[in-house]
């Protein structure tokens, strides 16, 4: 009874749809953000390393991006109702898994399948507000999403800060395998079905490959992903090394780490209420260009610090700021041009979209991981690469497009 579809139109644009889609795409976003303030004291509590612990990031990163791949052509094929049910129970179940882990080795096996899980809800978000809304209605939607979404930033580091000091790390992933089981028993009553046709050989090998290669001859779909892959390897970049940098060498406690992102979170914002209301002025493509711009000027003022031997709270807090409101003007329109073109595959278009934004991601945590040494300058060179790749990216975009 409780897997019986709604019936009715699935209207994008309504709050609680919009609440419901919110969630569904920040379920990978939180079960980042929550455990980042735990993660130096999880290096002891498991008797590991510091890039060890960081695995655990960069192989959630990892798959969340090969798992896209999966989860897009199955949702062309089968819907996208089963794929993000059955994504969500394997969610809500890598996530109590995580809270018993006794290694190291355990914890990063089970992140990996809760990025599995994670993904399904990005991708399937992602798809339905293509199959319920065209062009400028989809960039709005994202743009209220991505406003939304603004909140995630402020409450799960805080949260998993509190969590962390009165609790210890396992409660942030019994939180995490909670909100899973919650968001399985909402969507298994208020999601309707919104693919209108299945897409019968959507799973065949050569399909998959006529319709991944369409979407790579596609200059304007390969420009918006490198722009979008670009921003979150940056972010993914101060993820990695933040919680090192400012509480192992600034003394920053877990609950006061949480709330320093409360200043990125302000500047996300933001950028969000201005995007909200320039964003149909402007059109996909002016807004991309000048949140790239922001992006680049970002990583510019990041590296510079360590360059002249420079540390302190401010000269990480600030940048990063610039770097979300950037973000903010970018992102939901970077999304809604790279899927406008795709209606018919709407599904493998989200996905390999995904595929890309968290596989660069990945490459920008490990990266970090592997340089080692001073945290702040992995971190920071790492960003300010991935802040040229996003500048050079929007250079390219179509003027036909937005």
């Amino acid at each position: 009874m409780l897997l019986r579809a709604p019936t009715g139109a699935f209207e994008a644009t309504r709050p609680s749809s919009i609440a419901l889609l919110t969630f569904m795409v920040a379920l990978g976003q939180m079960s980042l953000g929550l455990y980042l303030p735990s993660m130096p004291s999880m290096a002891g509590s498991l008797g590991a390393a510091h890039y060890e612990v960081q695995l655990t990031l960069t192989v959630f990163l990892g798959g969340f991006a090969v798992s896209q791949l999966v989860w897009g052509p199955m949702s062309d094929r089968f819907g996208r109702r089963v794929v993000l049910l059955l994504g969500l129970t394997v969610f809500a179940a890598a996530g109590m898994a995580c809270a018993m882990a006794e290694t190291i080795t355990q914890l990063i096996v089970f992140r990996f399948f809760q990025a599995v899980g994670a993904c399904a809800g990005q991708v399937v978000a992602r798809a339905t507000v293509r199959d319920s809304t065209e062009g400028p209605a989809t960039a709005l939607v994202m743009t209220y999403i991505t406003l939304a979404m603004s909140v995630s930033p402020a409450i799960t580091p805080a949260l998993g800060g509190f969590l962390e000091t009165q609790f210890g790390w396992r409660a942030n992933f019994i939180t995490l395998g909670l909100i899973g089981v919650t968001l399985f028993l909402i969507a298994s009553v208020r999601l309707p079905e919104t693919l209108r046709a299945p897409v019968m050989d959507a799973l065949s090998p050569g399909r998959l490959v006529r319709n991944y290669a369409s979407l790579l001859r596609n200059r304007g779909y390969i420009a918006y992903v490198l722009v979008i892959g670009g921003i979150f390897g940056g972010l993914m970049a101060y993820s990695t090394a933040s919680p090192f940098v400012l509480m192992e060498t600034l003394g920053w406690s877990p609950q006061a780490f949480g709330f320093l992102v409360l200043f990125n979170v302000v500047a996300f914002l933001s950028g969000s209420l201005i995007t909200r209301r320039i964003g149909p002025i402007y059109g996909l493509r002016r807004m991309v260009r000048l949140g790239s711009g922001m992006v680049l000027v970002s990583g510019s003022a990041m590296i510079a610090a360590p360059l002249l031997g420079h540390l302190s709270t401010a000269a990480i807090i600030a940048p990063m700021m610039l770097f979300l409101f950037g973000m903010a003007f970018a992102l939901p329109s970077a999304m809604a041009g790279a899927l406008q073109d795709f209606p018919h595959i709407a599904g493998s278009a989200a996905a390999f979209m995904g595929f890309s934004q968290m596989g660069l991601a990945m490459i920008a945590s490990w990266t970090v991981g592997i340089l080692g040494g001073d945290a702040h300058m992995a971190m920071a060179a790492v960003l300010f690469v991935c802040a040229v790749a996003c500048a050079v990216a929007s250079a390219f975009l179509p003027r036909r497009i937005g």
